[in-house]
């Protein structure tokens, strides 16, 4: 009987079979090659949705998280602009008030009530003077740089308001004589000797100190002594500071004076000295007066 043409006439011409039930090409052509490509294209397009749909997906969590946040904290996240820091809290001062007799207060433009008149007491044989109150803490400041090897000599303590107002007219005189005018003598001399009741002599509470051995009075050698550096480092724990400090000279209104040392009592001397801080700057920052000084 004569075979069918739809018949292989070689048995092992037979159609095989692939694992998945269907016909397995028994060649490789371009067709083959066709469907792979398009197998190929169908995966990396369903990568490229599963990539966009992950990162739609982290982007609306971020958005989520940043409805969340305050408005302030979004307002920061955006901005490019650093913050403002707060200011620093003043450190806390001692129970010192502007009446209290050790914190009184003059200056240039400043001038003492004219019924001041503080009880005053020697402190050596030579005339000079200081507030009774004080007088026992500067006689322990005295002998505690003694006993440290030094020796202090008093130049000047408490003045009267007729010698200060002559001090102050002589002051003005010499630079008339160096060819000053009026008023720009007046307000320089405003920062060598001021003033009746605008000097700190006034108060009573002032002492001038130089190494025993000085014969002048001129800043940059007192700097150099021991003496001065011995008062940089104890006078306040005996409650004297530097009165009018080389750096601070527009706050006080004065200039640079290392030998002229002011009682404030222990208490408000050693929170000076700590804080770095004059007379001038404690009044206005703690007892919250302003301080003008006509320069």
């Amino acid at each position: 009987m004569q075979q069918s043409a739809a018949q292989p006439a070689d048995p092992s011409q037979k159609v095989r079979w692939s694992a998945e039930g269907g016909p397995e090409p028994e060649r490789r052509g371009s067709g083959g090659r066709k469907g792979w490509i398009a197998a190929l294209a169908v995966l990396l397009l369903a990568a490229a949705a599963l990539a966009v749909a992950l990162i739609w997906s982290g982007s609306g969590k971020q958005q989520d998280a940043a409805d969340s946040l305050p408005a302030s904290s979004q307002a920061q996240s955006t901005s490019a602009q650093p913050t403002a820091e707060p200011s620093p809290t003043p450190v806390p001062g001692p129970a010192v008030t502007a009446e209290d007799w050790f914190a009184v207060l003059n200056g240039p433009g400043n001038p003492l009530p004219e019924d001041f008149d503080p009880q005053t007491d020697a402190i050596d044989g030579a005339g000079y003077y200081l507030d009774s109150r004080a007088v026992e803490d500067f006689f322990a400041m005295e002998q505690a740089a003694q006993d440290a090897g030094l020796q202090l000599k008093i130049i000047s303590g408490f003045r009267s308001t007729q010698r200060q107002q002559q001090l102050y007219d002589q002051e003005v005189q010499a630079l008339l004589g160096q060819g000053l005018d009026q008023t720009t003598a007046e307000e320089q001399a405003q920062r060598v000797e001021q003033r009746a009741y605008e000097s700190d002599h006034n108060t009573g509470l002032a002492v001038d100190l130089v190494p025993q051995y000085s014969q002048t009075k001129d800043a940059a050698t007192i700097v150099q002594t021991p003496e001065y550096q011995w008062l940089s480092e104890h006078a306040a724990e005996y409650g004297f500071v530097l009165r009018y400090p080389e750096d601070r000279q527009e706050v006080t209104g004065v200039e640079f004076k290392p030998w002229h040392w002011r009682y404030v009592g222990k208490e408000l001397a050693s929170f000076l000295k700590e804080q770095n801080l004059t007379l001038e700057e404690y009044h206005e920052q703690y007892l919250n007066r302003k301080i003008q000084y006509v320069n």
